[in-house]
């Protein structure tokens, strides 16, 4: 993969380089390496899973027009590294617009760092508008995954606590293709498109999990003829899934959704929601319904929404209904936002078959946010999240309070600050559970200095109660710029996670990040 990526990207710059040059370009070149040293359990900061030691070819950016109306953007990161990534855009104003994307990384799964998972996702759309009232769109998607599986301590056999693998074997191996064509007509507050998307699955190390789907769908949206006010949306949809395994199914959908203002200050919205599931080798059907209701009032200083569902879902096995209220106002002024909101959602199994029953949960979001200078900014949020089960005993709550400050001064820089504490707490019949997370950010930067750059920071994480995790990252940076287009710049990083519950569960790494980098323009 790395060869293959380093000659595709000098294929690249050699033409670029060779062909001649139409229109203004504006790009970076970026050169540099990483140094990293860490110890202990590779698994328990996620932050360094996509830092990879030696040379790296940091970043080849590439922005201009080669034809007046014409725009091209190319930006690809750390080409020669695990973690690569990229993006392309080609835009026409009201024309055309094509845009591609490249990702990789890996997820790291024990402590020895040798049982992993490379994911590689690759997107290509485009978007043409041959005329005003048509537009026609594509897309095509590759996500490739491999890795290995960790196995389990075994409390039976011959060997006690040997280790085991699952049934679903030492690794997976799998692609993951999609490709979507759709057309969409619209003429003032007309329209009508068709769209269709096809998923395609193969499991290299399993072939009886391969399956493909296929969904059509259609929408149209237009006034109402007796009522101007009043807006009509309609979609539907319908698909199907096949196993290698021959379990298939079929699902179709409809969706309605009705939007009316009868006054500039007030609109109301009523949506449905129809589906089935038709499983065809089992004879099982599933039928779900839902509807919403939403009223908002709009004001200069602000809005208030307030709204209503009903779903229920019905299949050969069991009926259970769901019902949500969800309230919510913002406040708007020149030196001042408030919001708040408050969510509520209780399910009712009524024949008592399902797993949990009864459920009950509420969820309140408020935060206000200040700007008493135009170089002070001060917020401050609280989220409280509670959820029931009561026919089994067992509920959990959720509280967090949030602040952050922020101050900025002309030719020096600034400094910001966060700080977040939230409690979970977990009870049963059994035992309860009962953590508290206090996470603290900070960071500086300073720009006094001509040309010279200077920030530090860092983010510290304690977690108690239940659990007693400590968790922080600190780093500094530097950045010099020569001539208005070299710049050199220097990171330095220090990861550290002790686990003091967990024996042995620690970790610690230094990491360097050093890069020189060329800015030019060609004309």
């Amino acid at each position: 993969m790395r060869t293959k990526t380093l000659s595709t990207v000098s294929i690249a710059l050699i033409v670029l380089v060779t062909s001649p040059v139409r229109g203004s370009w504006d790009g970076t070149l970026k050169l540099g390496g990483i140094v990293l040293d860490e110890e202990g359990d590779r698994s328990a900061v996620q932050e360094t899973y996509n830092i990879h030691d030696g040379f790296s070819l940091s970043q080849i950016r590439l922005s201009g027009t080669p034809t007046k109306d014409t725009h091209v953007l190319l930006n690809l990161r750390e080409i020669n590294l695990d973690g690569r990534q990229g993006d392309f855009l080609l835009r026409v104003p009201s024309l055309l617009k094509v845009n591609a994307s490249f990702d990789q990384h890996r997820q790291v799964f024990d402590s020895g760092g040798g049982v992993n998972s490379d994911r590689r996702d690759f997107r290509l759309g485009a978007h043409v508008t041959p005329v005003k009232w048509l537009r026609v769109s594509g897309g095509f998607g590759v996500m490739d995954r491999e890795g290995d599986r960790l196995g389990f301590l075994s409390s039976t056999g011959a060997v006690r606590g040997a280790e085991t693998t699952s049934e679903l074997g030492t690794g997976y191996d799998y692609s993951m293709r999609t490709g979507n064509v759709g057309a969409e007509v619209r003429k003032d507050r007309r329209g009508f498109a068709l769209d269709y998307r096809g998923t395609d699955f193969t499991e290299n190390l399993n072939p009886d999990a391969d399956r493909t789907g296929n969904v059509i769908s259609a929408r149209g949206w237009a006034p109402s003829p007796l009522y101007r006010k009043l807006t009509h949306m309609i979609r539907a949809a319908y698909g199907v899934s096949e196993l290698a395994s021959a379990v298939d199914y079929t699902f179709g959908s409809f969706q309605y959704t009705g939007v009316v203002r009868p006054l500039d200050d007030f609109q109301f919205k009523y949506g449905f929601d129809g589906q089935r599931i038709d499983h065809e080798t089992t004879g099982m059907k599933t039928d779900r319904f839902q509807h919403d209701v939403d009223a908002t009032f709009y004001h200069a200083d602000g809005n208030a929404t307030a709204g209503y569902s009903f779903e229920t879902n019905d299949d050969d096995r069991h009926l259970t209904s769901y019902q949500s209220w969800r309230f919510g106002a913002t406040l708007r002024g020149d030196r001042h936002t408030s919001r708040v909101r408050y969510s509520g959602r209780e399910k009712r199994d009524t024949e008592g078959l399902t797993l949990l029953r009864n459920v009950e949960s509420s969820r309140i979001l408020a935060d206000v946010e200040l700007r008493p200078r135009k170089d002070v900014s001060l917020g401050v949020g609280l989220k409280i999240r509670d959820r029931e089960f009561p026919d089994i005993g067992v509920e959990a709550q959720g509280r967090m309070l949030s602040g952050n400050a922020g101050y900025t001064m002309d030719g020096w820089g600034g400094l910001s600050g966060t700080y977040t504490f939230t409690q979970d707490e977990y009870t049963d019949l059994a035992a309860g559970y009962d953590v508290k997370t206090h996470v603290v950010t900070g960071r500086v930067d300073i720009t006094r200095i001509q040309n010279l750059r200077l920030s530090g920071g860092l983010t510290y994480l304690d977690v108690g109660k239940d659990l007693n995790i400590e968790k922080s990252i600190l780093f500094v940076e530097t950045g010099y710029t020569v001539a208005d287009d070299y710049h050199f710049d220097v990171k330095y990083n220090v990861y550290n996670y002790d686990d003091y519950v967990v024996l042995d569960r620690y970790y610690t790494a230094n990491a360097v990040w050093f890069t020189f980098a060329y800015d030019f323009h060609v004309e």
